[in-house]
C-alpha cells in the first residue's frame, strides 16, 4: 500500500512552526510600523517648525495659527486634542484621525508639536520648543505626555532607542533628538 498523506503529527509541527515564527515577527512588524509613522510625523513637526521661524523672523512673533504659515497642510482638518494644551486660536491644532499638529502659541511656551492620537503611544510625539524653558529652546525632542505615557520611556526609548534622561517640563518628559 502506498499512502502518500501527512499524518496529524506532522501538521501539528508544521503549524507550531508557522505559530513561532509568527510570534517572533509580528512584534518586529509592529515596531517597524511605528518607526515608520514616527518619522512622517518627525518631518511634519521639521516643516511645521521651519515655518514657524520662518515667520518670526518676518513678523517678530510666532504664528498662531496654521493659516498663517507659509506651509501647506490641507490633508489635515481642524481637531481637539487630546491633551488640551494652551493654544491661542481655533486653528492651532490640525491632524487626522491617527495624529495630530499643534502651533502651540499660548501660554509661556511656544512649540512646534506632533503627537499620536490613538494607539499605544497616544500623546506622544516629537516637538521643536521655539520659546520658554531655556534648557530645552532651539531643539528637537521626543516627547511624552507625563499623564498619558506610562511607563516612562514606553514611546521615546521602546521606539526611538533614546537612552538618556529626559528633562520634565510643562506635563511632558523631553528626551533630546
Amino acid at each position: 500500500m502506498n499512502n502518500k498523506a501527512f499524518t496529524l503529527i506532522e501538521l501539528l509541527v508544521v503549524v507550531l512552526i508557522i505559530g513561532i515564527l509568527a510570534s517572533v515577527a509580528l512584534p518586529q512588524y509592529q515596531k517597524a510600523v511605528w518607526k515608520s509613522r514616527t518619522a512622517q510625523l518627525y518631518s511634519s513637526v521639521q516643516a511645521l517648525s521651519t515655518a514657524q521661524e520662518t515667520y518670526f523672523m518676518a513678523n517678530g512673533n510666532y504664528a498662531t495659527r496654521f493659516d498663517e504659515l507659509d506651509l501647506d497642510f490641507e490633508n489635515l482638518t481642524p481637531q481637539t486634542s487630546i491633551e488640551s494644551p494652551v493654544v491661542s486660536s481655533d486653528d492651532a491644532i490640525r491632524g487626522t484621525n491617527d495624529m495630530e499638529l499643534i502651533v502651540n502659541n499660548g501660554g509661556s511656551f511656544v512649540w512646534s508639536r506632533g503627537q499620536f492620537r490613538r494607539g499605544p503611544y497616544l500623546a506622544a510625539g516629537i516637538t521643536f520648543v521655539h520659546k520658554g524653558d531655556a534648557s530645552l529652546v532651539g531643539n528637537m525632542y521626543c516627547t511624552e505626555a507625563v499623564a498619558k505615557v506610562s511607563p516612562a520611556g514606553k514611546f521615546c526609548k521602546n521606539v526611538m532607542g533614546i537612552s538618556t534622561t529626559p528633562t520634565v517640563s510643562v506635563g511632558a518628559r523631553f528626551y533630546k533628538l
